[in-house]
C-alpha cells in the first residue's frame, strides 16, 4: 500500500502541474458527492458519462473500480446536453488502522466514524473509509478494508484552532509555508492513536481550480446570523439558499470559491443550469 500511496500522489501532482500550466479557454467544473449509481455512474442526482479511457486516481492503487457510496470528486465537461467526465478521484477522508478508545469506542486515528447499519470491523484492521465529515466524526457511505502497515490517510481541511482534521492531530514536519487555511487537503503519512504525521500532502481534489462544483456534505449549526457551512470544507453558505439547513443536515449546493453561489459564474451558465442550482436559490 505504501508504494500505491506514493505513486498515487505523484499522479496527483502530476496531473495538477499539467492542468497549471494549460490555457483555460473553458470553465472547470466539478462534482464531488457519493455514488449514487454505478451504471451509468450517478452522483449527487447528476448521471455523468464515463469514458473508458478515464481512470479513477485512488491512494488504493491503478484497479480500483467503483462502488456504490463511493465519494468521488469528478472534473466534467458538457458536451451535447451530457455531463461527460474528464477526471475521477477517490475521496477517502480516512485511512488507517481500526482502535480501541479506553471507552471501548473503534476509532481511527484519533477520529470516531459512524458506520452503515450491520457493519463490524475489528481492532487492528485497516480500512478505507468513504464518507463525510459531520462535525468531528466521519459519517461513512462505504468502507473498504485494505492491506495492513501502510500509510494512513486524512482528507478535509485543517482546523486553525486545534491543527486537527476530525478528531485526527495533524503532526507535519514541513507544514505549507503560509499554512493550510481554508484548503481542503489530503494528508498521507505514519499514522499513531491520537492523529497523523504527515509525509507527503496535496491540496485539493480537482487538480487545480474550478470555476464550479455540485457539492455535497452536512451542514454545520449556524456560524453567524443566518450563515453556516459545510464541515470539512471551508464552504459557507447563508439564508439566501433555499432552506436554512439544521445542524447535520445532508445537503447538496452549488459552490465557487468556497461560496455557495446564487447566481450561475460567468462563463458557467451551462453547467449551473445543468445542475439545477437555481433549486438552492429562494423564490423572490
Amino acid at each position: 500500500m505504501r508504494l500505491m500511496v506514493l505513486f498515487a500522489f505523484a499522479v496527483f501532482a502530476h496531473v495538477a502541474m499539467a492542468l497549471v500550466v494549460v490555457a483555460q479557454d473553458t470553465p472547470r467544473i466539478g462534482i464531488f458527492g457519493s455514488v449514487e449509481r454505478i451504471s451509468p455512474l450517478v452522483i449527487a442526482g447528476v448521471e455523468i458519462v464515463v469514458p473508458q479511457d478515464v481512470p479513477v486516481l485512488s491512494p488504493l492503487g491503478p484497479e480500483q473500480g467503483v462502488l456504490l457510496g463511493d465519494t468521488l470528486a469528478v472534473v466534467v465537461t458538457l458536451e451535447a446536453e451530457q455531463v461527460v467526465a474528464a477526471r475521477i478521484l477517490a475521496v477517502y477522508p480516512l485511512i488507517g488502522p481500526v482502535a480501541d478508545t479506553p471507552e471501548q469506542a473503534r476509532r481511527v486515528m484519533g477520529t470516531a466514524f459512524h458506520l452503515p447499519p450491520g457493519t463490524v470491523l475489528s481492532s487492528g484492521e485497516w480500512v478505507a473509509f468513504s464518507g463525510f465529515w459531520s462535525g468531528g466524526t466521519l459519517i461513512t457511505t462505504n468502507l473498504r478494508k485494505v492491506e495492513p502497515g501502510g500509510f494512513g490517510q486524512l482528507a478535509g481541511v485543517v482546523d486553525r484552532d486545534s491543527g486537527r482534521i476530525g478528531e485526527s492531530e495533524i503532526r507535519a514536519d514541513a507544514p505549507p509555508p503560509d499554512g493550510f487555511g481554508a484548503d481542503i487537503w489530503m494528508l498521507s503519512g505514519a499514522p499513531d492513536p491520537a492523529g497523523l504525521r504527515v509525509q507527503l500532502m496535496a491540496k485539493g481534489m480537482f487538480g487545480g481550480a474550478v470555476d464550479l462544483v455540485l457539492w455535497q456534505g452536512h451542514a454545520t449549526a449556524p456560524v453567524a446570523s443566518q450563515t453556516y457551512m459545510v464541515y470539512g470544507t471551508g464552504i459557507t453558505g447563508t439564508a439566501r439558499d433555499a432552506q436554512m439547513p439544521d445542524a447535520g443536515d445532508f445537503i447538496t449546493r452549488c459552490v465557487r470559491e468556497r461560496q455557495i453561489v446564487h447566481a450561475p459564474p460567468q462563463g458557467a451558465e451551462a453547467a449551473f443550469a445543468a445542475f439545477g442550482c437555481a433549486r438552492h436559490i429562494p423564490v423572490d
